[in-house]
């Protein structure tokens, strides 16, 4: 696969929003592809959509209008629904929100039908507001299963794409995922406007040095922060066409630090814009209450162009370390430890680049951060984040973590120390990998430049 794709020169971008709140089932009008080039497979190809709720126990959507007790479990019928298709789907990507839950627990989402995992999707405190993004393999009857393991908490589930199971699906409009070295785009702590107030919608487009890659374009895959919000409240992220949607990307509290994978499609930049090249892929974020934003590029979906691009390959939760009982790493990382971690065999193919996973911060004495990179002496720690957890708290994040080539990844811990846990849902594989003559021939380093407007 590719080597380093450095991304330099970010500047600030405008913005849009989306909130986590009661309301019926809503998706944003769909988004007009930038490409509509055919995959000749579909096995694995990612299809975004645009966020539609599945459900919601506080109004009764998809679920009993009821808080999901200790140790019990919705059913959810995920297929068929949301602009996800009623057959030929392997698995779902969804932004599980927690609400109101009356003791510190954790839910887990797994394939309807099966045995529940060893595993957890979101992890949290009593009273704890906030969401996760979370890969679900389908399961018996199209649907995935929630469990809730303590107290009582209300769930919020929202669609925002599927990975396509073989090569029957019908639409073949799919697309691949092609990672990048993590690197921070854009950091509103660094901006002359200063921290986003209550409202503001922020919009930001990302260049490639190799222009050409504009039009094939789907979706960044981001890590984006909540930092130090003046109230409790959301982040919306979406490609800004039409209106906002009756979703939320990230959800925090007052004065906390809060991260979430997204899959965020774009639209492409206009020559009226005034702010950003025309044809450069743009999508827009919504703070609901005071916050600053960070975004954290660490890869593309695109429509099938790149000979680089990745399939998913889902599983059943797997849990794959554990430092409380040395699986995968052995005790606690200490302030400034670096850990690597090679997942098992069995697990893998030659193609294997991606872990689709599931960290999970357990009880830090310190506030701090982690961060997850591919473990190769010619990528070193990038200057992102993937927890942002506070000392004592349980929290979980979804991060695509990368092990090409050596089959393993590293985790990074910036103060105190902590457990760490971490959950595999799926692999992301070259359907069609290119010959040893091209990734010898694979540029070492690509400029993205990134651009915003307010």
């Amino acid at each position: 696969m590719r080597k380093f794709r450095t991304l330099l020169g970010a500047t600030l971008a405008g913005a849009c929003a989306l909130a986590v709140v009661p309301g019926t089932a809503s998706a944003a009008p769909a988004v007009t592809p930038q490409a509509m080039a055919e995959l000749a497979d579909t096995t694995g190809a990612y299809y975004p959509v645009s966020p539609a709720r599945l459900m919601d126990t506080r109004s009764g959507l998809g679920a009993p209008k009821a808080k999901i007790g200790p140790g019990g479990k919705v059913d959810l019928q995920v297929t068929g629904r949301g602009g996800v298709p009623t057959s030929g789907v392997g698995a779902v990507v969804l932004n599980v929100t927690i609400a109101g839950p009356t003791a510190d627990s954790f839910v887990t989402a797994y394939p309807a039908g099966e045995a529940r995992p060893d595993a957890s999707s979101v992890n949290f405190a009593k009273g704890w507001l906030g969401s996760n993004n979370v890969t679900v393999k389908i399961g018996s009857g199209g649907k995935v299963s929630v469990y809730n393991r303590n107290g009582y908490t209300d769930v919020v589930v929202d669609v925002v794409g599927f990975y396509a199971k073989d090569n029957t699906m019908v639409n073949r409009n799919g697309g691949q995922y092609e990672w990048y070295p993590p690197s921070r785009v854009f950091d509103t702590r660094t901006e002359p406007e200063g921290k986003p107030a209550a409202g503001t919608t922020l919009e930001y487009a990302l260049e490639f040095e190799d222009a050409g890659q504009h039009a094939h374009i789907k979706s960044f895959v981001l890590n984006l922060t909540a930092v130090a919000p003046a109230s409790s409240g959301f982040l919306t992220a979406w490609s800004g066409a039409g209106s906002r949607p009756v979703s939320s990307t990230v959800n925090y509290g007052a004065g906390v630090n809060v991260p979430n994978l997204a899959f965020v499609q774009t639209t492409p930049c206009l020559a009226t814009d005034g702010w950003c090249t025309p044809g450069a892929p743009k999508f827009k974020i919504y703070t609901h209450a005071a916050a600053h934003v960070l975004v954290d590029f660490v890869g593309v979906v695109d429509d099938g162009y790149s000979e680089y691009g990745l399939r998913f390959k889902p599983m059943s939760p797997t849990r794959i370390v554990d430092s409380r009982t040395n699986l995968g790493i052995s005790g606690a990382l200490g302030a400034g430890a670096i850990r690597s971690v090679t997942p098992p065999g069995g697990m893998l193919t030659e193609t294997t680049e991606v872990l689709a996973m599931n960290l999970t911060a357990v009880k830090p004495t310190n506030n701090t951060v982690l961060t997850v990179w591919q473990d190769d002496p010619e990528y070193p720690k990038p200057s992102t984040s993937n927890l942002n957890p506070y000392a004592n708290q349980v929290v979980s994040n979804a991060v695509p973590a990368v092990i090409y080539p050596y089959d393993a990844f590293n985790v990074h811990n910036h103060s105190g120390s902590t457990h760490v846990v971490a959950d595999v849902v799926g692999t992301f594989y070259a359907l069609n990998p290119p010959a040893a003559s091209a990734l010898a021939a694979k540029p070492t380093k690509a400029q993205v430049t990134g651009s915003s407007h307010r």
